[in-house]
């Protein structure tokens, strides 16, 4: 029996997909704004844990997966992830994917949680959250006092400055919720009533523009812009996708401003392409148009702002 002429169409339509990126290989592949080098191997006073919900795995707009492009050079499983690291501790980025902390979670990652010598930092919204500078100062602060008190009771070989300065080589765990805006509320909660986050924890929010580091001005292209991930319109100005929020923080607390230039060049070439798919008249039907959602973390400033660079 002979094809339909529906069904020849239906074939004419599949596209190759990019073994690397996992985009149309024609229209969509974004390798060519990829790092030459990984960017994983600039993470050396920070790790990342990303807890996503379930429906984000069903989208086709989400940042997430250009940041694993930019810090592995491939989309990586959570296990795959983890097994890239020398311990179970000493990760670069992991994905939980859940409604909450705990739910399906690695128990190397609870055991970290739970230490109550680890340094963790909750990036989202909340009443108790501190100002993203003075949270950050806090718990650089707190790392520097267990660094020293290691120190001071060994001397052993373990117990040296690691070669960005960075003592006893003690890391800050950062922790990203990817979702839409009422996902991320919904998933904080519930992470809360459960008693899962550490009593430790430090919780940190992006602020608007009265920021105390909001009169930092343009200065330089290692500056933050706002809104680059136009794919999906946040709920407010307030909002920022979790590629642009990892990407300042880490950026930050690296001192490296090599590794929020690095995602968002990927980031912005991924939004130019869906430019040329969008239909001018913002249609949301196939063809393009705008996308309603914001990830879990706030905009900084309507300004740049330049990222202090521990680099010499």
């Amino acid at each position: 029996m002979e094809p339909s002429p529906k069904d020849t169409t239906t074939q004419k339509k599949k596209r190759a997909i990019c073994d690397r990126c996992k985009f149309p290989k024609e229209k969509a592949c974004i390798c060519k704004a990829l790092p030459d080098t990984p960017l994983s191997a600039l993470f050396n006073r920070c790790r990342v844990i990303v807890l996503q919900h379930p429906h984000e795995l069903r989208r086709k707009n989400r940042s997430l997966p250009l940041v694993e492009l930019a810090l592995f050079g491939q989309h990586l499983s959570q296990t795959e992830q983890q097994n890239s690291s020398a311990s179970d501790d000493d990760f670069v980025m992991t994905t939980i994917v859940g409604r909450r902390i705990g739910e399906k979670s690695d128990d190397a990652v609870l055991k970290l949680l739970s230490d109550p010598n680890e340094v963790v930092v909750l990036v989202f919204p909340h009443p108790n959250a501190m100002d993203l500078e003075d949270g950050l100062a806090l718990a650089e602060s707190k790392i520097k006092s267990t660094s020293q008190n290691q120190e001071g009771e060994t001397k052993s070989a373990t117990n040296t400055t690691s070669p960005d300065g960075n003592l006893s080589g003690k890391k800050m765990t950062l922790i990203f919720i990817d979702a839409s805006w009422k996902h991320a509320k919904e998933m904080d909660n519930k992470t809360e009533v459960a008693g899962v986050w550490p009593k430790h924890l430090i919780r940190v929010q992006l602020t608007p523009s009265t920021s105390s580091t909001s009169n930092q001005e343009e200065t330089s292209n290692d500056a933050f812009v706002q809104r680059r991930f136009q794919i999906r319109a946040p709920p407010s100005p307030d909002h920022l996708s979790t590629a642009e929020c990892l990407a300042w923080i880490a950026s930050r607390v690296e001192g490296n401003s090599d590794i929020y230039e690095g995602i968002m060049k990927v980031l912005d070439y991924m939004v130019e392409l869906w430019r040329g798919f969008a239909r001018p008249d913002g249609d949301k039907r196939k063809g393009g148009g705008s996308f309603t959602d914001g990830d879990g973390c706030r905009e900084m400033t309507q300004k740049r702002r330049k990222i202090t660079s521990n680099k010499k």
